[in-house]
């Protein structure tokens, strides 16, 4: 509780300071790669052009159910403001990532469950490609993972079975198991990792899912209640509160 303390003491002080990355010119990558099962992913992989930086602290944004990485609003960008590299991901089915190892276009709304399961493995593909195609920077040493409802669930999957754990996670509202993904076991595993969860007061859904996912998180599990009548990436819109908390907490862990 002692570094929420922190968090909430200091976030009016952030907010009011002007990054020096601001205005600084990005690297942008755009990220194909070859799931286990042939099926095709994108994602996108942008940082500070910053002259002989190559070492990056790394902020992993994990869309909702039925979205895509268009949705996350400016939250990359104020990131990337600060200084971060930012990964995003199209889950399988979603936004680009929607052929499969037959170049037939599949759309989330026809995965099974068996399908959506691959999706920590998916996550840990692309890394892994990044980590082998840009191995003369670093970006997974010091990170972080954002993840709404099954992106969340997949990002605490993906954590749980990665070497290198991040060194926080950030949870728009939660599910215990969706899909098949089932995160209360890999909550309890991930034993360092402190998480921040932020869900509509109206969703009781969401917000009975974080009473339940606190019993097993080791270190703190910080819950946030939106006043905004919405749930997942939509609290980015509806309130607009939420992208700076987020920030803030993530600035906390990963200090450049």
């Amino acid at each position: 509780m002692k570094r929420f303390a922190l968090f909430i003491l200091t976030l009016f002080l952030f907010l009011i300071n002007t990054s020096v990355f601001a205005g600084q010119s990005l690297v942008k990558k755009d990220i194909s790669v070859t799931a286990n099962d042939g099926f095709n992913l994108k994602a996108s992989l942008t940082y500070p052009k910053v002259k002989g930086q190559k070492e990056f602290n790394t902020v992993i944004l994990l869309h909702s159910h039925g979205t895509d990485s268009q949705w996350w609003l400016d939250l990359p960008q104020k990131f990337l403001d600060k200084g971060y590299a930012v990964l995003t991901i199209d889950m399988r089915g979603h936004g680009k990532s929607v052929y499969n190892s037959n170049l037939v276009k599949v759309s989330w709304k026809s995965l099974t469950n068996s399908a959506y399961k691959k999706y920590p493995d998916d996550v840990i593909k692309v890394i892994e490609y990044i980590k082998d195609e840009f191995n003369r920077i670093t970006f997974f040493d010091n990170y972080a993972i954002i993840g709404s409802d099954i992106g969340g669930s997949a990002g605490v999957i993906a954590a749980d079975k990665m070497p290198v754990k991040p060194k926080t996670i950030v949870l728009l509202s939660p599910v215990v198991q969706t899909r098949g993904l089932y995160i209360p076991v890999s909550i309890a595993q991930l034993s360092d990792v402190d998480f921040l969860s932020i869900s509509s007061a109206e969703d009781s859904s969401a917000t009975e899912a974080e009473k339940y996912l606190k019993r097993f998180a080791q270190n703190e599990f910080i819950t946030i209640a939106s006043p905004a009548g919405a749930s997942g990436m939509v609290l980015l819109k509806n309130d607009p509160e939420v992208i700076p908390i987020i920030t803030e907490w993530v600035g906390q862990y990963l200090k450049n």
